[in-house]
């Protein structure tokens, strides 16, 4: 089994500032993995221990997401690849599907691909269909449980918005992972060190065959806005009586209970 990972580098808050071109501005900010994207390195390792498989870690970004692609790695990843192009600054996620399934396909021997189901910053939910449309084959979104994975096939718990959906699906296929897929690992400080210092292949547009024009995107971001803040919580205050008796009744004027 030789399984790919998308890894997307992310503001750590979404305490972020939109730029006069609608770009979101993260300076100051520390980079780290996308949340889902953590669930979807764990379970590629976990079944790639199983089966004796390989893992190998991709992202698209600038030289920064070294940094994500080498955690990774220290969490046990065999591989990982940098995409990195001048062209490729402010692209779209359509767009980032086409450049990765043309990585994909250069690499060779892959029959599965494990990505988040949204990223953290832009959450449209996108990429992992795109991909999958671009590579030519099934998908398997918004993965809950992952039940069997063999050379062939593979049998999973889709979680839906009122149910959990099985599913078996023969491979090659992308699949998408939520939260609580699994319990992303901590890499060791030995690992860490090891791979400090690891370089990271870096492919252009011009290694997969692909040009500018291949990336100029279909979409076009009409406005941004940062979230809202987030508002500040209520102290009440008394004996534990007063409070509770207080708490269940705030909880009813709000129609919680």
């Amino acid at each position: 089994m030789h399984a790919v990972v998308c890894v997307k580098q992310v503001p750590e808050q979404n305490s972020v500032k939109i730029t006069a071109d609608k770009q979101i501005n993260t300076d100051g900010i520390n980079p780290i993995i996308n949340l889902f994207d953590e669930y979807a390195i764990e379970e590629a390792l976990q079944w790639a221990e199983k089966n004796d498989g390989q893992v190998t870690v991709i992202s698209l970004g600038s030289d920064d997401a070294t940094d994500s692609l080498k955690k990774a790695l220290a969490m046990g990843a065999n591989e990982a690849v940098l995409i990195n192009d001048p062209a490729l600054e402010h692209v779209d996620s359509q767009s980032a599907a086409k450049v990765v399934a043309a990585a994909i396909k250069k690499l060779d021997n892959v029959n599965i691909v494990f990505c988040g189901k949204q990223s953290t910053d832009d959450e449209t939910g996108q990429f992992g269909p795109a991909l999958a449309r671009f590579l030519g084959w099934s998908q398997l979104t918004y993965v809950f449980k992952v039940h069997e994975l063999s050379e062939t096939s593979i049998v999973v718990d889709r979680a839906l918005e009122d149910t959990l959906e099985t599913v078996e699906a023969s491979l090659p296929v992308v699949l998408t992972a939520v939260k609580d897929l699994n319990e992303p690992r901590y890499p060791s400080l030995l690992k860490i060190r090891k791979v400090s210092k690891q370089p990271i292949p870096t492919w252009s547009l011009g290694d997969l065959g692909l040009g500018g024009s291949d990336v100029a995107g279909n979409v076009q971001v009409a406005d941004r806005v940062p979230p809202p803040a987030r508002p500040s919580g209520e102290m009440i205050s008394g004996n534990v009586q007063t409070q509770v008796s207080s708490l269940v009744q705030k909880l009813v004027e709000n129609q919680i209970l």
